[in-house]
C-alpha cells in the first residue's frame, strides 16, 4: 500500500517537473510560429517555476518574447498584441540579463537572436521609447533607471547616449550628465542639444572656461539652428565675450534675416543680459515680422519696463545737488513708461489673466506722467487692474 503511494506520488512530481519544461517548450514553439501572446503565456510560468527559473534559456526565450512583443505593440496593425505588456523592452533586458549570469554561452541559434548579448542590442530602441514615456508622466527616477539600461544595451548607439544623459541630468546627476554629453561631442555628434545642455550645466556650476570651449566645439555648417545659435550666444555674454555673441547673431541673421524665432530669441537673450538697447533692435524686427505675436509684445513691453525700473532704482544714488542728473533720469524714466504702456495693454489686451503683466500695468498707471485726459481713464484701468490681481 504504501509502495503504490510512493509511486503515484513520483509520477505526480514528475509529471508537474513535465509539464513546466513542457511551458518552455511551448515557449519556443509559439515564438518560432510567431504567436507572441501564447508564448508570453508560457514563458511567464516558466520563468516562476523552480524547474525551469534557472535554466538560461528560460530567459534567453523570455528576453525574445519580450522583445518581440515591445516591436509589435510600436505596429499599429499588430493590435492584438497590444496591452499584454507596457514595459516590454525592460522585461527583455532584465531576461538576457539574467540568462548572461546563469549562463553566459547560452545560445539558440534556431530563434534568430542567437543569444543574450545579441538580444540586448535590439532592446535600445524599445528601452528608449520607455524612458520618454516615462519622462512625459514626470517620473524622472524612472525614467534614468530605464535609459541606463538603454545605454547599456548599446553603449554607441547615440539616441541611448543622448537619452541616458538627459535624464541623468534631470534626476541631478550631473557627473553621470556630463561624461555623456562630452563623450557624444568627442564623437562629433551632430545633435546640437548635447553641446546646448552640457554648457548649460557648466554655466551652472559657473566653469566659464568648459561652457565657452563646448559651444565653440560644434562644427560649422551652412544649416541655422535657432536653438542653438540662441543659446550659443547666451553662454558667450555671460561669459562677457558681448561682440562674440553679436557676431554670432549676425551670422545667423545674415542667412535668414526674417526669421522671427531668432529675432525674438536673440531679443530675449540681450534682455535677460540687461542689454536693453540691444534687445529693442531685435525684438522691434521680430515684432515687424510677427506684429500681433503676444510673446514678442510682451518681451518688448517687458524690456522698456525693466530699463525703467533700472534707471528709477538708480535715482536714489544721484547726488541730492545734482539737479541736471535727477531731472534726467527722470525724464528718460517717463520716456520708457510711455513705450512700455501700450505694448502692456496690447498683452493684457491678448491674455488678461497673466499675473505679470499686470503686476507691471499696475505700477505703470499710477507712476507715468499723465495728461488731463488720461487722469479719469488711467485710474478706472487701475481700479481694473487691482481687481484681477486680488482674485489671483
Amino acid at each position: 500500500m504504501k509502495k503504490s503511494v510512493l509511486i503515484i506520488v513520483l509520477v505526480t512530481i514528475f509529471g508537474m517537473g513535465y509539464a513546466q519544461v513542457r511551458e518552455l517548450r511551448n515557449a519556443y514553439n509559439h515564438y518560432i510560429n510567431q504567436y507572441w501572446d501564447r508564448a508570453k503565456s508560457a514563458i511567464d510560468k516558466a520563468a516562476e517555476n523552480d524547474e525551469t527559473k534557472n535554466d538560461a534559456k528560460t530567459w534567453l526565450y523570455r528576453g525574445n518574447i519580450y522583445l518581440q512583443l515591445g516591436y509589435a505593440q510600436m505596429n499599429p496593425k499588430k493590435k492584438e498584441y497590444h496591452g499584454l505588456c507596457t514595459n516590454c523592452g525592460e522585461i527583455a533586458y532584465d531576461s538576457y540579463m539574467k540568462a548572461l549570469q546563469i549562463d553566459r554561452k547560452v545560445e539558440e541559434p534556431s530563434m534568430g537572436i542567437a543569444d543574450p548579448l545579441n538580444g540586448l542590442t535590439f532592446c535600445t530602441d524599445l528601452l528608449y521609447n520607455e524612458a520618454v514615456k516615462q519622462l512625459q508622466i514626470d517620473s524622472i527616477d524612472q525614467a534614468f533607471v530605464i535609459a541606463e539600461k538603454a545605454y547599456n544595451s548599446n553603449k554607441n548607439n547615440e539616441g541611448a547616449m543622448y537619452i541616458y544623459a538627459l535624464t541623468a541630468e534631470y534626476a541631478n546627476k550631473k557627473d553621470i550628465a556630463k561624461a555623456r554629453y562630452n563623450d557624444m561631442i568627442k564623437r562629433k555628434t551632430k545633435m546640437d542639444e548635447p553641446y546646448i545642455k552640457l554648457a548649460a550645466i557648466y554655466q551652472e556650476e559657473n566653469d566659464t572656461l568648459n561652457a565657452i570651449r563646448v559651444v565653440n566645439q560644434r562644427p560649422e555648417d551652412d544649416t541655422i539652428n535657432v536653438s542653438f545659435v540662441i543659446n550659443k550666444s547666451v553662454i558667450l555674454m555671460w561669459a562677457g565675450q558681448i561682440d562674440e555673441a553679436t557676431e554670432v547673431m549676425n551670422k545667423a541673421l545674415e542667412k535668414d534675416s526674417n526669421n522671427h524665432l531668432l529675432l525674438f530669441g536673440l531679443g530675449s537673450a540681450f534682455l535677460n543680459q540687461k542689454k536693453y538697447d540691444e534687445a529693442e533692435k531685435y525684438l522691434m524686427k521680430a515684432l515687424q515680422v510677427k506684429p500681433d505675436d503676444i510673446n514678442t509684445i510682451y518681451n518688448l513691453g517687458n524690456n522698456y519696463y525693466n530699463h525703467y525700473a533700472d534707471i528709477y532704482n538708480a535715482m536714489d544714488k544721484i547726488d541730492y545737488n545734482d539737479v541736471a542728473a535727477y531731472e534726467k533720469a527722470q525724464k528718460e524714466s517717463q520716456v520708457l513708461l510711455r513705450k512700455a504702456l501700450p505694448l502692456l495693454e496690447k498683452a493684457y489686451e491678448l491674455d488678461p489673466e497673466d499675473k505679470n503683466t499686470l503686476i507691471m500695468l499696475k505700477n505703470i498707471y499710477p507712476r507715468i506722467e499723465k495728461t488731463e485726459e488720461e487722469v479719469e481713464s488711467f485710474a478706472l484701468k487701475l481700479k481694473e487692474i487691482n481687481a484681477k490681481l486680488e482674485n489671483k
